[in-house]
């Protein structure tokens, strides 16, 4: 909830409604996921689901083994 007489950027935000402690928090979070977004959707490198998959099982087998 926005308590009255507060800048926007300052106010408080309801514990159960938002993870951040003030809205400058959110809004900071807010671009540097927008940005971060951003750069992986210009990245040339693609991987299938599958792919992706196959690699974490078999670093799965390789980390077993050496138990």
């Amino acid at each position: 909830s926005i308590v009255k007489g507060k800048p926007l950027n300052t106010a408080i935000l309801d514990y159960l409604i938002s993870e951040f402690d003030s809205r400058q928090q959110a809004d900071d979070y807010g671009a540097w996921f927008r940005k971060k977004v951003e750069e992986g959707l210009k990245c040339e490198t693609y991987h299938t689901h599958d792919e992706v998959l196959g690699k974490l099982h078999q670093r799965r087998a390789e980390r077993q083994k050496s138990c």
